[in-house]
């Protein structure tokens, strides 16, 4: 589930940098009005010129590029036109970047610390690795509706037989077969888990991810539901699959996508739904800004405002679109929020411009996503479910979401439910001290292996 906490708040972040040998990977934290943001610098150097990329573990960002890097003795200088960032900095020593983040009429400090080779943020132990005791082979199915070919990795068990299969479907944001974040390959752990106990899995990049076609900007939620709908078609007529024993493990939006696609024609045999969405989405969306807000340390009246800001903005995106004049009035719905968060830091022009970014953050994937309502698809759905949440998710809370699954499929005579709530694991399913985004990188799990046995065991005896 994508986070919007701190775009909704008003400030968007990102920038990269470089210094007298700057090349490596920084880390810094940014306090901006009410909230931190860590932040990871990745400095490269070819045929002389540097580059650099960024990501911002908040919001689930990942590998932004510099436009340009300046580096003149021990001053660094790095520019996002994009959106409209400089960081300007000094190399103090040679593991510290003492420097001032700028965006639009807004300067704070920010000091970035270089990162260590085989610091814990580096440290994979799930990491797969060769020889794999099982097949692997990249496949292609195609989407015809949409005229998309889709890439993935197929994995199965090498013994003769017939088996149970699963198809792997990704949370917010164009992401790889694999999953990736921050060093994290969670669902390339989870095939490798399942395929060495008998179960085959398709795992795919996102459509115009990777080597997937199509447009990923273009997406919504029901286009990303056609894809699974079209991998679950090619997956039952794999030879070695048990075509009555198919199901689709969805993680977090993709928890949505398997609710959408188990109510429907084309079900799964049966459905594995892991930290998914079952409020109206623009609740889910609140809550998470709340718990965000919490967690990051942020006095309650900036909580409140927060809230109350995007409550507002949510409502008015309840017609589905968004005309000049709707556009006009969050703009100036955010123009308030930010002013009073500023405290007379930023011009009336840079609040503006500050307001209008916001604005083009709701993309239409994010106004059809914001109109979603999970409960009417739950109440359609059939056949086994295994639902899994982690009791310090702050993206997709366990007490609003996992409580509503087990009221309405408790209710529907169709449905074999299993309901857990992992102690606890954040959205990732890793374990977690605050089950902050923050903390994503830093922990060696990928993936708990308490949650990878429930899984694998569960759909073994189906």
């Amino acid at each position: 589930m994508k986070i919007y906490l701190l775009v909704i708040a008003g400030f968007l972040l990102a920038f990269s940098v470089k210094a007298q040998q700057p090349l490596g990977s920084w880390n810094g934290k940014l306090s901006i009005p009410g909230s931190k943001v860590s932040i990871s610098f990745h400095i490269t150097q070819e045929s002389g010129q540097y580059q650099a990329s960024m990501d911002v573990i908040e919001q689930g960002a990942k590998d932004l590029k510099s436009s340009s890097v300046v580096v003149e003795g021990k001053a660094i200088k790095i520019n996002m036109d994009a959106i409209k960032v400089v960081y300007a900095g000094e190399l103090t020593n040679d593991s510290t970047i003492a420097g001032e983040w700028q965006q639009s009429g807004l300067k704070l400090p920010l000091t970035l610390t270089k990162q260590r080779r085989g610091s814990p943020e580096l440290n994979r132990p799930q990491a797969v690795k060769a020889p794999l005791p099982y097949e692997s082979k990249d496949v292609y199915f195609e989407n015809r509706a949409a005229g998309i070919k889709l890439a993935g990795t197929l994995t199965l068990p090498k013994r003769n037989g017939s088996f149970p299969a699963v198809i792997l479907v990704s949370g917010s944001g164009p992401q790889n077969r694999d999953s990736e974040l921050f060093g994290h390959k969670s669902f390339e752990v989870l095939a490798d888990y399942l395929t060495r106990n008998g179960i085959a899995v398709l795992r795919y990049d996102d459509r115009g991810t990777s080597k997937s076609e199509g447009n990923f900007s273009t997406a919504s939620t029901f286009d990303f539901a056609d894809d699974a709908k079209a991998a679950l078609e090619y997956l039952k007529k794999e030879p070695k699959i048990s075509n009555k024993k198919v199901g689709l493990i969805g993680h977090s939006e993709g928890g949505l996508v398997g609710e959408i696609i188990a109510a429907g024609k084309m079900r799964p045999d049966f459905l594995i739904l892991l930290a998914a969405p079952a409020v109206d989405i623009d609740k889910l969306m609140l809550e998470q800004a709340r718990l965000m807000g919490e967690v990051s340390g942020a006095p309650a009246e900036r909580v409140k405002l927060l809230i109350e800001t995007n409550a507002k903005a949510f409502n008015l995106l309840k017609s589905g679109t968004l005309t000049d004049s709707t556009r006009k009035q969050i703009e100036d719905i955010y123009f308030q929020q930010i002013s009073t968060l500023a405290q007379g830091t930023m011009s009336e022009v840079a609040i503006r411009d500050q307001a209008a970014k916001i604005v083009q953050t709701f993309t239409p994937w994010f106004i059809s996503f914001i109109n979603i309502k999970p409960r009417q698809y739950l109440d359609k759905i059939s056949g086994p479910v295994l639902a899994l949440n982690g009791s310090k998710d702050l993206q997709v809370s366990a007490k609003q979401n996992l409580a509503v699954i087990q009221e309405v499929l408790a209710e529907n005579k169709k449905v074999s439910l299993t309901a857990t709530e992992l102690p606890g694991l954040n959205h990732l399913f890793q374990p977690s001290e605050t089950g902050s985004p923050s903390e994503y990188g830093q922990i060696p799990e990928t993936f708990s292996p308490v949650a990878l046995k429930i899984i694998s065991d569960w759909i073994l005896t189906r």
